[in-house]
């Protein structure tokens, strides 16, 4: 062995430092991968959908107990999984929405705590604790897709890692017949994917820059299947010299320019990537950092390797020098310069037979690029059979106020919001705090109520009208009752007691005199008795006389007595008589007096009688009037509006539905739309446009046009990425472009740089074409949103891989330069075609049907593109440069 140069030993002591460095810096890249690369929405709290069903009908009911049972235990675990809330078919309101009309599966709805950085780690744990014996259990949903997407491509990215390694062995170890050979090629795609993902994840937590599955994937993709291709071709050249140490390093400086020169232009494009709006186009920015890494790796540490082995490379013999004929681009150069306007011709109907293929719109969904074996996809397939198509993945629409929702005004606007959105055909449900079962509250409905309201009316109205009936009755009666001619009879009854009053009176006064003359008869009797008994009376005859009258005289006055004593009775009785007719009197006059205040009350009470008559008649024709305008304010539409009172809000429904729809002490409030559509296709986002011009419209003018709205779900996600992917198409993809061909022009200085980028441009859209059609055939799915980027990346650096070494290599603009240049790679072609097949074997072992596709575009696009490339450019070259 030769003196080893001072500076490979440098170059090997840095990287040994390095390597020992990122190693114990870099994150564990299990979780890094999981958690950086999930691409959940950070504005919103994730979610996860359970699905309980039972495949051979309807749940039974030891079943349901069972599930119910689960559902507890979600609930006791609820604080340590970060669950914010739980929604089961335990409420009433919610029967209709989370079970499936065949009453086979049943749902419960997971909401997470906001920013959930280690969701893809709760979704095992949570998978464990639903299992539920005799049931089919699943954990899906929009954000559980998402990470079992990413977590499938992750997977894929370490098959692809382990496929690569194992075709870079056999393919370098048989064709160059050495150990030590695959083993450096692995060793230095490793020190630049290990650098590569060391440089992406600082760059992701120190500066904030995007780290997507798919930055992964063109690290993986650079490291394991372009640098191979790379240093296969350096053993193919460094194999006929590894002898002669200068000629090696007369290798090493011959092509480090061309090589970087490769490498710039797209490390310019990589970079310019960071300024793209599409998440993942804008995370493919490594390709820069991983292509600059491959470049320094190789020109450091290559020639340190081949430096320390010398000689040990590559096993004696002659099957170490590996020098495979090909003349197939010389021999399709040559026909197309001497048949020009014949290879053209069938160029240009090749494309145009292209531009016949039909064109589908790309899959966004997440479900699609999910293995089939995910329970994820597997419990979003069960939803899709049993519940809308949309109901994995509805629009969710939060509403934030700074004052709560839970008014009269703000209840009528949401329900009046979500009653506009049934209205949209693409929208299968509605499901809001006025309608958690995606039914409204038909009794809580302003027309509802109004009809209780005339119902009450109408109750009135017969209540007045019997009221009426009651009045006139009691009118009828009073005039019955002729209260004058009773006050007549009883003025003509008290005149009559004063008569007789005074009559007896006039006994009592005659009672009196009587007693008098009584009084003096006795006196003249006693005189006459005391003359008759005198001796000195008359005589006999007159004795007799005197004797007779007196006699008589004292039968009077015994009469007389007797009489006196009836009068006396009598004066007596007529005393008492006048005492009571006094009382009589008296009494009589406060009956006169009542009769009198009676009859005047009686007299203003038929006057009110009559008065109210007249107002209830008023009152009834009020009513019918009421009673007609409400029938035609109800069919005016005008009255399909909520109307919720504080009671309404304190039932059982309305606390559970408050619990499930609003948060931040009711400042916020959640709309879940879904859709009768598939969530990622072309009429879900587009119809996406129309929902928020409608909530817009229905918001502005009511109490809630001040509430900050914002969307989420995977047709928001979507509709976003769309709209950004046409951003970057119309706005940086043409810069992009025109910087690539400005490069290769002021490189050849010749059309050479124009021909050629149209032909790759042509042979990657038409791959696209061709793996579109393909697709939809054989997989029954169009491509994959994600797989044009991809590809369109690779084969970018494939093709400035072939086209600035070839410019290059040319001294003269002149057509044989260019072909013989182009002619050099043929020695070539079968080893890159080797590693290139490898490569994409390996993306299609993976069962990804994202990879899958990725791997068909390049294999189409390369076949193409390697056919007809040297043709065309021949063709155009030679009618261009060359006279006839």
């Amino acid at each position: 062995m030769q003196k080893k140069n001072t500076l490979q030993i440098a170059s090997l002591i840095t990287w040994f430092i390095l390597l020992v460095g990122m190693i114990i810096l870099l994150p564990n890249s299990l979780s890094w991968n999981s958690s950086y690369s999930q691409q959940l929405p950070t504005d919103s709290a994730p979610s996860a959908t359970i699905v309980y069903t039972n495949k051979d009908g309807a749940l039974t009911t030891t079943q349901k107990k069972a599930i119910q049972t689960n559902q507890k235990k979600l609930r006791a675990n609820q604080k340590f999984l970060g669950i914010q809330s739980v929604e089961t078919d335990n409420d009433p309101s919610s029967t209709q929405r989370l079970d499936s009309a065949d009453k086979s599966t049943v749902l419960s709805v997971l909401h997470f705590k906001q920013s959930q950085k280690q969701f893809h780690i709760l979704i095992p744990q949570i998978y464990s604790l639903i299992q539920t014996p005799g049931v089919h259990t699943y954990i899906t949903g929009n954000d559980v897709l998402q990470i079992a997407r990413v977590q499938a491509i992750q997977t894929a990215n370490k098959l692809v890692i382990i496929i690569c390694c194992v075709l870079t062995t056999l393919i370098i170890g048989i064709l160059f017949r050495s150990i030590l050979a695959p083993l450096i090629a692995l060793l230095l795609s490793g020190i630049v994917y290990l650098t590569s993902f060391s440089i992406a994840t600082l760059a992701a937590r120190f500066l904030n820059t995007p780290y997507t599955a798919y930055t992964n994937t063109i690290m993986v993709v650079v490291s394991f299947g372009l640098v191979p291709i790379i240093i296969s071709i350096f053993y193919r050249r460094y194999c006929n010299h590894y002898e002669n140490q200068n000629a090696v390093r007369t290798l090493y400086w011959d092509s480090w320019l061309p090589s970087l020169l490769s490498i710039f232009p797209l490390a310019i494009v990589g970079t310019a990537l960071l300024l793209a709006k599409n998440l993942t186009l804008r995370s493919l920015w490594i390709l820069a950092v991983a292509l600059l890494i491959a470049w320094i790796v190789f020109y450091t540490l290559m020639p340190a390797m081949t430096e320390f082995l010398d000689d040990l490379f590559f096993w004696p013999g002659d099957g170490r020098n590996f020098n495979p004929t090909s003349t197939f681009w010389q021999f399709s150069t040559a026909w197309g310069k001497h048949h020009a306007l014949i290879s053209l011709g069938s160029i240009f109907i090749l494309f145009l037979l292209g531009t016949f293929i039909k064109t589908t719109p790309l899959n966004w969904s997440s479900v699609i690029d999910t293995p089939f074996s995910s329970q994820a996809k597997i419990g979003a397939t069960v939803i899709s059979s049993h519940y809308p198509i949309g109901k994995v993945s509805p629009i969710t629409v939060t509403m934030t106020n700074k004052k709560s929702t839970l008014s009269t005004k703000n209840m009528a606007v949401i329900n009046q919001l979500a009653e506009k959105l049934k209205t949209n055909k693409k929208v299968a449900n509605v499901y809001s705090i006025s309608q958690p079962g995606g039914t409204p509250f038909t009794n809580l409905y302003v027309n509802k109520q109004l009809a209780n309201v005339t119902s009450q009316l109408a109750a009135a109205n017969l209540n007045l009208t019997n009221t009426q009936k009651s009045l006139k009755n009691s009118q009828k009666q009073l005039k019955d009752l002729n209260l004058k001619t009773a006050l007549k009879q009883l003025t003509k009854t008290a005149s009559n007691l004063s008569k007789i009053q005074s009559q007896s009176s006039q006994v009592a006064d005659q009672a009196s005199e009587l007693t008098n003359d009584i009084d003096t008869i006795q006196s003249q009797q006693t005189e006459l008795t005391r003359i008759l008994k005198s001796e000195n009376s008359s005589t006999v005859s007159v004795r007799r006389a005197l004797s007779a009258l007196n006699t008589q005289s004292k039968n009077l006055i015994n009469d007389l007595k007797t009489l006196r004593h009836n009068i006396q009775v009598i004066s007596s009785n007529n005393n008492v008589i006048a005492d009571n007719i006094s009382q009589v009197e008296d009494d009589q006059q406060s009956v006169t007096d009542d009769f009198q205040t009676a009859q005047t009350i009686l007299k203003n009470t038929d006057k009110d009688l009559t008065k109210d008559s007249k107002n209830v008649q008023i009152a009834q024709q009020n009513l019918i009037g009421e009673q007609s305008f409400l029938g035609n304010l109800s069919n005016s539409g005008i009255l399909n509006i909520l109307y919720m009172t504080p009671q309404n809000l304190r039932t059982t429904p309305m606390k559970n539905a408050i619990g499930q729809f609003n948060k931040t002490k009711n400042k916020i409030t959640v709309i879940s739309i879904v859709l009768n559509t598939e969530s990622a296709s072309n009429a879900a986002t587009t119809n996406l446009n129309q929902i928020k011009h409608l909530i817009s419209s229905t918001l502005s003018g009511t109490s809630l046009s001040i509430s900050s709205v914002s969307y989420s779900g995977d047709t928001v996600y979507v509709a976003q990425q769309k709209q950004a992917l046409n951003h970057d198409i119309t706005h940086l993809l043409p810069w992009l472009v025109g910087f690539v061909v400005i490069y290769l022009l002021l490189l050849s200085q010749s059309l050479f740089a124009i021909y050629a980028s149209i032909s790759l441009l042509i042979a990657f859209f038409g791959s696209l074409q061709i793996t579109n059609w393909f697709s939809n055939i054989l997989l029954k799915t169009p491509l994959v949103a994600d797989v044009p980027l991809i590809s369109g990346l690779l084969l970018l650096c494939l093709g400035l891989g072939f086209l600035v070494p070839t410019i290059l290599r040319t001294t003269r603009c002149s057509t044989d330069n260019y072909l013989g240049s182009l002619n050099q790679f043929d020695p070539f072609l079968i080893l890159i075609g080797m590693f290139e097949f490898a490569l994409l074997l390996a993306l299609g072992f993976t069962q990804l049907l994202s990879f899958i596709q990725i791997a068909l575009v390049m294999f189409v696009t390369t076949l193409i593109w390697e056919s007809l490339f040297p043709v065309g450019i021949a063709a155009t070259l030679h009618l261009t440069y060359d006279k006839s």
